[in-house]
């Protein structure tokens, strides 16, 4: 079994049932799946566009790491995303991104792990270190603590419960 970080997130048709579709399909797939508090996050990028709600999912699976990359762009297929039609950094109904497979370093046209932009996004490292804050990334050697401690991004990341607190 190997324990994958995924971030998962959405500003387009309904975000939180979105993620919570994509969770339930994860959830029925995968061994120990676990999902962090939802986040209201503000856009990178650029682009003018809502603001995303963002999660993190932990989870074991025995697929290979392009299996496990076949599975999650079929959930998104899905929930109506066509990434060859959108605008890069632009809205997306669904957007799920293998953040860390086990210790495994990859660099392929197709996929790389670790994420090679989740040390640099606070929308990534918060929701990962509500679940699973003493993964190490296998390129830095730090924890998720340790890199969310030294990031740098200033954009803005609540929790669901806070946001909705303060309305």
């Amino acid at each position: 079994m190997t324990q994958v970080l995924i971030s998962i997130g959405s500003n387009k048709h309904n975000p939180q049932l979105q993620i919570e579709r994509a969770f339930s399909k994860l959830n029925e797939r995968f061994e120990n799946v676990r999902m962090s508090s939802l986040y209201l996050t503000e856009p990178v990028g650029g682009i003018p566009q809502s603001e995303f709600i963002n999660a993190a999912i932990r989870l074991d699976t025995q697929l290979n790491a392009h299996d496990l990359l076949q599975f999650i762009m079929d959930i998104e297929r899905q929930a109506h995303r066509n990434r060859s039609m959108e605008i890069p950094n632009g809205p997306r109904s669904l957007d799920l991104d293998i953040i860390l497979f086990g210790d495994e370093i990859c660099s392929e046209p197709d996929l790389v792990i670790p994420h090679p932009r989740f040390r640099d996004r606070r929308f990534v490292l918060e929701p990962m270190q509500a679940i699973a804050p003493e993964v190490i990334d296998p390129v830095s050697n730090k924890s998720i603590s340790q890199l969310l401690a030294e990031c740098t991004d200033l954009n803005w990341v609540k929790t669901m419960e806070a946001e909705l607190l303060t309305q």
